[in-house]
C-alpha cells in the first residue's frame, strides 16, 4: 500500500498531466503530437530533457502518454540523427511571435528547433520506461533513433580523443545560470540577471552566425565548455545503449558502447575529479582550465560506470553527506551552502542555489548505482517530503521547502519515481 506522501504526489502527477498537455498536427512532418510541456504558465514547448523525465514519471500512471511523449521528442531527430533542445510544436505564424528564439535555431528555417543539445539523457528514458511499463519491446522500438543520436554527438561534439562532449552554450548543460559558467562568459564576479542574459544573447548570435555547425562553433571558442554534469550524463547515456543493446543480441553494439562510456569516464577521473574540492569540475576552453565552484553538476557524474570505490565514498561522505555543504534540510542544493554564491531564495538567476528535484533523481540514481543504497533512500525520503508537501514547483528553498519559479511543473514528478523504485 502506498504511503500518503505518494498518494499525494501521485495525484499532484495525475493533475499535472492534464493541465500541461499539449496536442496537436504539425503538417510539415505530417505527425500527431502529444507531449507535456514543462509549466503551462511559463514554457509551452517541448524541451529535451525535460520530455526524457515527463516519460519516466508518465510511465507510471499513463504509459500509453509517456510512449507519446518518447515519439514525439524522437518525430523531432534529424536524418543525421541530432535532436534539438527546443521544439516549437504549435508555434503561429512561423513562430513570429517568439523572435528570441531564432537566434538560437538554424538562419533561414521556419522556427521549428533549436540548433543546441541538451543533457544526453534519452537512452536511460526509454531504458527505465520499459522497465517501468515491464515491456521488453519498447527499447527497441527507438534503437535506431538512438544509435543515430549518439553517432550525431560523436561526431559533432568530442573534437578530442579522450572522447568528452564540448557544449558551445550555457543552455545545453540545462543548469545555464549556474556559477560554473561565470568565468567563461567572462565574468569575475557573481554577474546580475540583465548581465549574465545580455552575454548569452552574444553567444547566441554567435553561434546563430555559424549557423549552429558544430564545426564552426567549436573553432570559434566562443564558448568552449567541457561541462561535468553532460559528459556524465554522456557517460551513463552510452553504458545504457550498451545494456540495451546486449539484452537485444548486438554484442558488437554493446561492446563499442562500453568503449565509449569506459574512456568517458576515465577522462572525467583524470581531468575533472577534484577530490579537495568534492566532485567533478568543469573544463573551460582549449587549455582546459578547472572551473571552481561546487555545484549539483559535479555530484551527477555519480552515474558513471566503474568509478573507484574510494572516490564515490570520499564525495557521498566528505561533501553530498555534509550538513555544511549540500545535507541542508532538503538537499540536494544546486550550489553548496559553502559557495560565495549560494543563494537559496534566488529566483531570477537560477540554478544558483536553490533544490531541483531532475537533479535530485540523478544523484539518487547514481548513489544506488554505487552501492549507496541507504543514502539513496534517504535523499528519495526527502524529495518525498518536499513535493508531498509543497506541490510540483518547478525548484525550491533547501531551507524552507518554500517552490519557487514555475508551478505544475513536470520534471519535479519524478518525485513519483523516487517512491516508487
Amino acid at each position: 500500500m502506498e504511503s500518503p506522501a505518494t498518494q499525494q504526489i501521485r495525484s499532484l502527477v495525475q493533475g499535472m498531466s492534464k493541465t500541461n498537455l499539449k496536442q496537436g498536427h504539425d503538417h510539415t512532418l505530417n505527425f500527431d503530437y502529444s507531449y507535456l510541456c514543462p509549466s503551462p504558465e511559463k514554457y509551452q514547448w517541448q524541451w529535451f530533457w525535460d520530455s526524457c523525465f515527463h516519460a519516466i514519471a508518465l510511465a507510471h500512471i499513463n504509459p500509453d502518454q509517456a510512449l507519446h511523449e518518447l515519439d514525439t521528442l524522437v518525430a523531432t531527430q534529424r536524418e543525421d540523427g541530432f535532436i534539438g533542445h527546443i521544439h516549437f510544436w504549435g508555434a503561429k505564424l512561423g513562430g513570429i511571435a517568439h523572435l528570441w528564439a531564432y537566434s538560437q535555431a538554424v538562419p533561414g528555417e521556419r522556427l521549428r528547433s533549436s540548433g543546441l543539445i541538451q543533457p544526453p539523457v534519452l537512452a536511460q528514458a526509454v531504458e527505465r520506461v520499459g522497465e517501468i511499463i515491464g515491456d521488453v519491446a519498447i527499447p527497441p522500438r527507438f534503437m535506431h533513433a538512438l544509435d543515430l543520436y549518439h553517432a550525431w554527438l560523436a561526431d559533432n561534439r568530442v573534437p578530442d580523443d579522450d572522447g568528452l562532449i564540448v557544449i558551445v552554450s550555457p543552455y545545453e548543460a540545462g543548469t545555464n545560470q549556474s556559477p560554473v559558467f561565470d568565468e567563461a562568459l567572462g565574468f569575475d564576479a557573481p554577474p546580475g540577471r540583465w548581465k549574465t542574459g545580455f552575454r548569452n544573447r552574444r553567444i547566441d548570435v554567435s553561434n546563430w552566425l555559424s549557423s549552429y555547425n558544430s564545426a564552426k562553433m567549436l573553432g570559434k571558442h566562443r564558448f568552449y565548455v567541457k561541462e561535468a554534469l553532460v559528459n556524465g550524463l554522456y557517460a551513463d547515456s552510452l553504458a545504457t545503449m550498451a545494456r540495451m543493446h546486449r539484452i537485444q543480441g548486438n554484442n558488437h553494439s554493446a561492446a563499442a558502447y562500453d568503449a565509449m562510456a569506459a574512456k568517458v569516464t576515465k577522462s572525467m577521473l583524470e581531468k575533472m575529479l577534484d577530490r579537495a574540492n568534492g566532485g567533478f569540475m568543469s573544463l573551460i576552453g582549449t587549455n582546459e582550465r578547472r572551473t571552481a565552484p561546487l555545484t549539483v553538476g559535479a555530484l551527477v557524474p555519480l552515474v558513471m560506470p566503474n568509478i573507484p570505490k574510494d572516490i564515490v565514498d570520499e564525495i557521498v561522505e566528505r561533501h553530498i553527506l555534509r550538513r555544511d555543504k549540500f545535507w541542508l534540510r532538503y538537499p540536494i542544493p544546486s550550489v553548496s551552502a559553502v559557495e560565495s554564491t549560494f543563494n537559496p531564495h534566488e529566483d531570477k538567476l537560477i540554478w544558483r542555489g536553490p533544490t531541483w528535484i531532475n537533479t535530485n533523481w540523478l544523484v539518487w540514481r547514481g548513489m544506488r548505482a554505487q552501492g549507496r543504497s541507504e543514502n539513496a533512500e534517504d535523499l528519495a525520503a526527502r524529495t518525498i517530503e518536499l513535493v508531498a508537501k509543497h506541490g510540483l514547483y518547478e525548484y525550491y528553498n533547501p531551507l524552507s521547502g518554500q517552490g519557487m519559479g514555475a508551478r505544475s511543473f513536470g520534471w519535479s514528478a519524478l518525485a513519483l519515481d523516487m517512491a516508487l523504485a
